[in-house]
């Protein structure tokens, strides 16, 4: 399998995340993009599989640059968004890059949004972020919504109670979303949409109908998508052209489109 580490310089301030560059890729004048990946992503060790070159996905946009961070400790509340922001920040300080561009999916996006303030970063364009929240990310909180599931989503709930492990602090992140007043929100771009329930079958469905069921909220089986709540925060939100539920939203042709929708409307 290819190993999406090889012929990049690592970048490790501490062991909490680690900022990978292929250096030949590095232009004059020309910004730094950085991807950052979701913490599920992170947790299986499963780095966006694209087809046939087995390819994790790093390869995306300008070239093989990633902010890969670590989703195991024994001191598992240490991890959460501000001290991988924190670590991120520290990454760009040694390699010594300004200016830089990060795109972001899932849990990527709070650990990004929570490093906005830094004048190394340009700007932020968040894919399927969790930026609001999601009830997934709590099932002990589901679980008193018992009685409007269906057998199959109970099942799911069982599922996730096994994933879900909220000693993590990333999971309390992923629960209540970002604390605005520590996001530089000129820099952010939220891009994303609903899953169409009509057009979806199997756990993408049953999730979007938990967190429907529990939350009232639309969804795209995972995070959150409620564009007045964006309004009311002040967030650039972009919705996507069509429908994506969130694993489908991770896979590389699903992050460019995201990305070159942003830039045109922008």
């Amino acid at each position: 399998m290819y190993n999406y580490r090889d012929g990049k310089k690592r970048y490790v301030p501490n062991s909490l995340g680690s900022l990978y560059i292929n250096e030949s890729k590095i232009k004059d004048n020309e910004r730094p993009i950085i991807y950052i990946g979701g913490q599920m992503e992170h947790r299986c060790h499963v780095l966006e599989q694209t087809g046939i070159t087995l390819d994790p996905g790093h390869n995306l946009f300008t070239g093989n640059w990633f902010y890969d961070y670590s989703v195991f400790s024994r001191d598992k509340s240490n991890i959460n968004g501000e001290n991988l922001a924190k670590n991120l920040e520290l990454s760009l300080k040694q390699a010594n890059l300004y200016d830089v561009d990060l795109i972001t999916h899932s849990f990527g996006g709070i650990v990004a949004a929570l490093a906005s303030k830094n004048d190394r970063i340009h700007a932020i364009y968040a894919i399927h972020p969790p930026i609001t929240g999601t009830p997934l990310a709590n099932p002990k909180i589901i679980e008193k919504y018992n009685s409007l599931l269906n057998k199959s989503e109970l099942l799911l709930l069982q599922l996730l109670k096994i994933v879900v492990n909220t000693e993590y602090g990333f999971e309390n992140d992923s629960y209540t979303g970002v604390d605005f007043r520590k996001v530089d929100l000129n820099k952010l771009v939220v891009i994303g949409s609903n899953l169409n329930p009509e057009k979806e079958e199997g756990i993408p469905l049953g999730l979007y109908n938990i967190i429907k069921k529990t939350s009232d909220m639309e969804n795209d089986g995972v995070v959150i998508f409620d564009e007045s709540t964006f309004n009311n925060f002040g967030i650039n939100y972009i919705k996507e052209d069509r429908n994506i539920n969130h694993f489908d939203s991770g896979n590389e042709e699903s992050l460019s489109s995201a990305y070159q929708l942003s830039r045109k409307k922008l």
